[in-house]
């Protein structure tokens, strides 16, 4: 199956503006494409140019230079996106996690866990191999290797770092979960937790 499909398919359609555009950053690639193909300028820059001319080359070289900025832009736009989203929810999350240290809401305790799960397991993944992808496509529509690198350097840690603060988090609320209603394990198992859950809300 074709990423943007998968994507599609996956995707938690309560946080879907917060998702990465795939098919909005395909399309611009394509364009990118087109244009280039018509003006004739050599896909790979300044490492394939077959025209020797100084003023020619100078010329193609910029017009890739033009093409890797606006192309990284609007992925570097679309990150902050969603770069914005987890900090709200991060800020959300801490609150909650603090308030529930000393007033204990088994209901919102339940959900929030839930909540961090989901953004675990679903949002910040798609979203990491999300602009992974495209980003991979980037590079090998245009012989090049700066997408990968924009990848390691600018979005690849800032998810690695996203991921440890929010595990950090989710373990605060299961050691709160833990010290009121028993064991967190029951947890893990979606059977396990509806049951939890359940027994849960009854109790309130």
């Amino acid at each position: 199956m074709k990423f943007g499909k998968y994507l599609k398919a996956n995707i938690d359609q309560k946080l879907e503006s917060n998702y990465i555009n795939y098919k909005e950053l395909k399309k611009l690639l394509m364009d990118l494409a087109l244009e280039e193909s018509r003006d004739g300028t050599n896909s790979g820059g300044n490492n394939r140019v077959n025209n020797r001319n100084y003023i020619l080359q100078h010329k193609q070289s910029q017009k890739a230079s033009d093409r890797n900025s606006k192309f990284l832009f609007a992925v570097w736009n679309q990150f902050q996106r969603v770069d914005r989203f987890l900090q709200e929810f991060e800020r959300d999350t801490l609150t909650k996690a603090n308030y529930m240290e000393n007033s204990v809401d088994a209901s919102l305790l339940i959900e929030t866990i839930k909540e961090v799960n989901n953004l675990l397991a679903n949002f910040i993944e798609l979203n990491k191999e999300g602009f992974r992808k495209i980003l991979k496509k980037f590079d090998k529509k245009f012989t090049i290797s700066i997408g990968a690198e924009y990848y390691k350097n600018m979005i690849q840690n800032h998810f690695i770092a996203k991921t440890s603060i929010l595990n950090h988090y989710k373990l605060k609320l299961i050691n709160i979960y833990s010290n009121h209603f028993g064991d967190p394990q029951n947890l893990i198992s979606s059977e396990q937790s509806e049951s939890v859950f359940d027994f849960t809300l009854e109790e309130q």
